[in-house]
């Protein structure tokens, strides 16, 4: 039987696209050596010209293996709740353009921590397979725990944790890792409060756009 809607509606059709979505999401460890993690950003235009860029970064010592920029169009529209289906394409295009392997993924963007638990970190997470991690600025969906202001806080969403404040960052699980796992990468790649992979994809996203609106 057909769910969807005629006339179409686009947020209605897509909200359940998520909510089916979710539930493959995996949120635990599937792998338990994770040495090299690429961030990567998109950068854009007001005529919807972007960058995407991918930074692989090594763990253990914080240096860059590979990076990766790619100029993409982007058709599909903001509408908040529904970034995974405006910049996911544009972020696994730059990712299949490495030319080393990764571990894992992290995300300038929401995974689990999302209105239907499907958020940008978990869309691409989920296409390509891999251990993702989402890591936000501002949280859309949930309420911060009662605790310690000076420590990692959960946040709560329907009465679960799912997610983490650190540094200042909202930190969930994308897909195949646990939040464990996730907030201690972003802690062991942090120099300062940002995460290096998120703030060196930023760095190159943004860079390489102001070369190519020179041009």
């Amino acid at each position: 039987m057909n769910e969807f809607i005629y006339p179409y509606d686009i947020n209605l059709n897509l909200a359940h696209i998520q909510t089916k979505l979710a539930e493959k999401v995996i949120k635990k460890d599937l792998s338990s050596n994770i040495d090299k993690v690429v961030g990567v950003d998109v950068s854009f235009s007001r005529d919807e010209r972007a960058v995407a860029a991918a930074v692989i970064i090594q763990v253990k010592n914080l240096t860059i293996i590979e990076e990766s920029t790619k100029e993409v169009e982007i058709s599909f529209p903001y509408i908040p709740g529904f970034l995974g289906f405006r910049e996911s394409d544009a972020v696994i295009s730059v990712l299949n353009d490495l030319k080393h392997d990764y571990d894992a993924i992290m995300i300038n963007g929401h995974g689990i921590l999302h209105p239907r638990g499907f958020g940008l970190a978990s869309q691409v997470g989920l296409f390509l397979d891999k251990p993702t991690i989402g890591v936000a600025k501002r949280l859309i969906v949930g309420n911060l725990k009662k605790g310690d202001e000076s420590s990692d806080r959960s946040v709560l969403l329907h009465n679960k944790i799912s997610g983490a404040l650190v540094n200042g960052y909202y930190v969930s699980v994308g897909h195949k890792i646990s939040l464990k796992k996730a907030v201690n990468l972003v802690k062991e790649t942090s120099i300062f409060k940002t995460p290096e992979p998120i703030i060196k994809s930023h760095i190159l996203a943004t860079q390489t756009y102001k070369k190519i609106i020179k041009q």
